[in-house]
């Protein structure tokens, strides 16, 4: 994952001591510690062209199609990187797993085939040891929707040896965030710690779990605050953590301890869950629009892994209120669209018409938001 965030440079270089680099930023530079969400006030102004819209269905089939209509062709998606088109792959994914609508089902193997053919079917030439996790997740997901056998076989030979080479007892356990073993982030063990759990899910082999569980400990040991449910950004050779969060740290361990839970029935991962959960919510947002991480790369794209992940909690604790506040974020994104339905990442900010300003990662998110929003469908009518 390679981090360009602009917006952070000139504040961490008040971290210039904490660490020797960090998930937030490609060159080795960690991310400051910014935590709240940017005031603009949500414009209220609907697109310009208004199409009939009744449902979430047909909001999220509306900006799914504009997406794919300026951002996409024939498997790829318009200047995406590695990791990038891991995640736009995912929320395809989410389409179809909430929708079931073979045409979704059809872009997942198109996209596949591609993927396939860019980067090979074995990744370790890529430094980024979270890329690789992300894209094994991907696909694990899509072997779970298809039964495609090849699906789940290039997520195994990939795991293994990315496993391999980022697990270390150097500093207490955890995965090295890139090959350079300078630091051990939760940008890499989230991802690693889902990847596992999948893979065991998938092969029935238990050793996955125990990888999962072994650096979602060490995770929570070191990067976590057990009693806000803040994630920490990454800990660096020398010992130096970075305290900064993100909606990408915030959803990745949402998502490793639900994914633990189910499988070992530990009730302590639920409870850290939920507190991550809360913390997103009301501390980083005051249950309000998420309207910041729009600078650089990386960070445009975060938001929508928060909400695949915490919107899967919400259904398997029966949480409406993390609902809510999906569909306050959804609504507001909804109504800042532009004319062609496209949907830039601050979601409490009317989005410009020159859409070529913007990078297809955080355009990306709102759709994630609308098709992770629809499952709320799954909750039972009186769910609290």
């Amino acid at each position: 994952m390679k981090r360009t965030v602009s917006l952070l440079l000139a504040a961490s270089i008040i971290f210039g001591s904490l660490l020797a680099s960090g998930c937030a930023d490609g060159d080795g530079t960690a991310a400051p510690e910014t935590t709240e969400a940017e005031t603009t006030a949500p414009v209220e102004t609907a697109a310009e062209t208004e199409p009939a819209v009744d449902t979430d269905l047909e909001r999220a089939e509306t900006v799914f199609d504009a997406f794919i209509k300026y951002y996409y062709n024939k498997g790829k998606f318009r200047n995406a990187d590695f990791w990038d088109n891991a995640e736009i792959f995912e929320t395809v994914i989410d389409a179809y797993e909430v929708t079931r609508d073979e045409k979704y089902l059809n872009y997942i193997k198109e996209i596949a085939e591609a993927t396939l053919k860019q980067y090979g079917k074995k990744w370790t030439w890529n430094e980024y040891n979270d890329d690789i996790m992300w894209l094994c997740i991907a696909f694990l997901r899509a072997y779970f929707l298809t039964g495609e056998d090849d699906y789940l076989r290039y997520a195994k030979i990939n795991f293994d040896p990315v496993w391999e080479r980022a697990y270390s007892e150097d500093l207490g356990g955890g995965l090295w965030w890139r090959t350079d073993n300078k630091s051990k982030n939760s940008c890499v063990c989230g991802p690693g710690a889902i990847a596992a759990c999948l893979l065991g899910k998938a092969t029935g082999n238990e050793e996955y779990y125990e990888k999962a569980k072994l650096v979602l400990d060490w995770q929570i040991a070191t990067l976590y605050e057990i009693g806000l449910g803040k994630v920490y950004d990454a800990i660096d050779i020398k010992g130096n953590i970075n305290k900064w969060s993100s909606t990408y740290n915030q959803g990745t361990f949402i998502g490793a301890c639900m994914l633990y839970y189910e499988y070992s029935g530990d009730e302590s991962y639920l409870t850290k869950a939920k507190k991550a959960a809360e913390f997103a919510m009301r501390f980083m947002y005051n249950y309000g629009v998420m309207n910041n991480e729009t600078e650089g790369g990386d960070l445009i794209g975060f938001k929508g892994i928060l909400t695949r992940w915490i919107s899967r909690y919400a259904v398997m604790v029966e949480n409406k209120e993390v609902f809510d506040w999906l569909r306050r974020n959804a609504d507001a994104a909804w109504k800042n669209r532009n004319s062609k339905n496209l949907i830039w990442t601050a979601w409490g900010t009317k989005t410009s018409e020159k859409y070529s300003q913007y990078d297809v990662f955080g355009m990306s998110t709102a759709v994630a938001l609308m098709f992770n929003l629809m499952l709320e469908r799954q909750l039972p009518e009186k769910a609290e």
